[in-house]
């Protein structure tokens, strides 16, 4: 299946923070993919959200699959900004992503021994991201996922505590969670 890269280092270029380089990006492609950075709950996502929106469904998108998060009221809007397209939708609705804690977010703390968070004692399903990637596929090039809201979790709930102690134990490094 062919695919275009939505990146700023691909070509075309696609840049959320400049819009001139949308319909580029969006010529020719019948399904897109969308996952807004730096997050869906950020200032100004909602509105980028729609404008993309509206301008993929003019240039012939018949598709849209968006990764949203479970609990930001920011992203529902953009779930219903995407709902209400007009064309085909799957929403993917995650939590956090095990990927946090070793590829960008959390990293940090992670390598210098203390994660702090202000998520207490609460449960969080993490997710990995090629779990999210397999069902990325499937909603943009099978039948059956249009309208549908997947809302995708890992095996089992950890505390942030419990996630940091795992980590701490499987890399033999202490990292504390405060």
């Amino acid at each position: 299946i062919p695919v275009r890269i939505g990146s700023r280092s691909a070509t075309p270029s696609f840049d959320w923070e400049n819009r001139g380089t949308w319909p580029a990006a969006l010529a020719n492609v019948d399904a897109v993919y969308i996952s807004y950075y730096p997050d869906l709950a950020a200032p100004g996502a909602t509105d980028a959200i729609r404008a993309f929106t509206e301008l993929a469904v003019r240039s012939g998108v018949r598709r849209l699959v968006l990764l949203s998060g479970r609990g930001e009221p920011e992203a529902q809007r953009c779930e219903e900004i995407v709902m209400s397209s007009g064309v085909q939708w799957t929403v993917l609705r995650c939590s956090w992503f095990n990927q946090n804690f070793s590829e960008n977010y959390l990293l940090e703390p992670i390598l210098g021994g203390e994660v702090a968070l202000p998520a207490g004692r609460v449960p969080e399903p993490f997710v990995d991201t090629d779990d999210i990637a397999h069902v990325a596929v499937a909603a943009l090039t099978e039948e059956g996922h249009a309208g549908e809201l997947y809302e995708l979790t890992g095996p089992r709930l950890l505390t942030f505590g419990e996630a940091i102690g795992e980590i701490s134990r499987a890399s033999g490094q202490e990292v504390r969670y405060v």
